[in-house]
């Protein structure tokens, strides 16, 4: 399973000076690597330190993938990348060179080590978010859960309003400081049920049905939302469990089910050889030998479903559905840092705008005819006051 032992050079931990490595393991390694180990030593590959030395971006960008793979290196792939997204921007006369570039840099920032793991190890399932793989893959799954969150949700209202209505109906009045609670209101009826159920009168028995209308309604509230949690909860484990599978497929489930297996099998073996359980009775043997028995039966039953599970979610996630799932993540983080920038050139372009209006909102000549009745208006007060003959 080894791929590559990485030699570190000295000095990098606290408390030893002594050299440390890093072994690459890969429990699917390609059959065309069996037998083939990668030996890298970049003892020199290090910044010196007062106590401690230290690997630098440098270091690592040399160490880690420049050497693990063939192709362009990073510098190289960030130029181009650069270069491109420049080229297509700034003709569009919205964003100039900077700010062009500050969406790329944003965008790198959050995408460069997404970047060398692919150069690493290509398009590892482990850069695909959950959110991806379930738009792709398994959206009716999901709708199904959303659809049983929003029932819960819904039913959780009407409940809150059952309970306060369950609360008018019993007069029920809470002491200073008491939280009133589902639990609360169901015991403050039961307990008027319990008093009016011998009741012969009909204002009584009016009474006695509504009040027992409203516990059921409560009742009827809580187990709906129950069962559509549970629904939800067993749909979303489903649902774990398929996006376990369409990362890394049942190779690794296999492997761990089967160890099992054949340790339950040896333990049956032991139990059937032990002298003590052939001079037992048939039903210590039966008492002994069905848990073992029953756990064979589910871990197979395990492995059976497993393997059903997998073909009916078409398998692993390819390598082409795995760069194309990556990509597509790649492309929507740049997607929202560019309208992200222009959003802030839409602000500043309504500020503009806005700015005009005020200034030019109203015309010249309006602003002359005002002038004229404020000047006129000013006459006349200077002449009530005789400055003005």
């Amino acid at each position: 399973m080894i791929e590559a032992i990485i030699s570190l050079p000295p000095g990098l931990f606290y408390g030893t000076g002594t050299p440390a490595c890093v072994i690459i393991c890969n429990k699917q390694k390609p059959e065309a690597l069996r037998n083939k180990v990668l030996f890298i030593n970049p003892d020199r590959e290090f910044a010196e330190g007062k106590n401690q030395n230290k690997l630098r971006s440098e270091d690592i960008e040399k160490i880690d993938f420049a050497q693990l793979r063939t192709g362009k290196t990073m510098p190289e792939v960030r130029q181009e990348l650069l270069t491109t997204l420049k080229e297509k921007l700034i003709p569009l006369s919205v964003l100039d060179e900077f700010k062009s570039a500050g969406v790329f840099v944003n965008w790198w920032q959050q995408i460069h080590f997404d970047l060398k793991t692919i150069m690493a190890t290509g398009w590892h399932h482990t850069l695909i978010p959950d959110d991806y793989l379930i738009a792709a893959f398994f959206q009716v799954e999901a709708d199904a859960i959303e659809a049983l969150e929003a029932t819960a949700s819904e039913k959780q209202s009407e409940l809150a309003e059952a309970v306060e209505a369950g609360q008018e109906l019993c007069n029920y009045e809470p002491d200073e400081g008491e939280t009133i609670t589902t639990a609360t209101i169901k015991k403050a009826l039961k307990d008027q049920i319990d008093d009016l159920k011998n009741s012969e009168s009909k204002s009584a028995k009016a009474e006695l049905a509504a009040l027992k209308a409203q516990d059921k309604a409560i009742k009827d509230l809580e187990k709906a939302i129950k069962e559509a949690k549970a629904a939800g909860k067993r749909l979303t484990d489903e649902l774990t469990h398929k996006l376990l599978l369409k990362r890394t497929g049942d190779t690794n489930f296999k492997i761990e089910t089967q160890a099992l297996l054949e340790v339950v099998k040896g333990e049956l073996r032991s139990v059937k050889t032990d002298a003590s359980f052939q001079t037992s009775s048939l039903k210590l043997q039966n008492s002994r030998l069905k848990p073992l028995q029953k756990d064979i039966a589910t871990l197979r039953e395990r492995l059976d479903a497993t393997a059903a599970l997998l073909v009916s979610i078409n398998g692993q996630v390819t390598e082409d559905e795995a760069k194309a799932l990556i990509l597509n993540k790649l492309h929507d983080i740049v997607s929202q840092e560019l309208e992200r920038y222009l959003n802030a050139e839409k602000r500043a372009l309504i500020a503009g705008l806005e700015k005009l209006w005020d200034k030019y909102a109203v015309s010249s000549q309006q602003l002359e005819t005002d002038r004229e009745a404020t000047l006129g208006q000013l006459n006349r007060f200077l002449s009530g006051l005789g400055y003005l003959g």
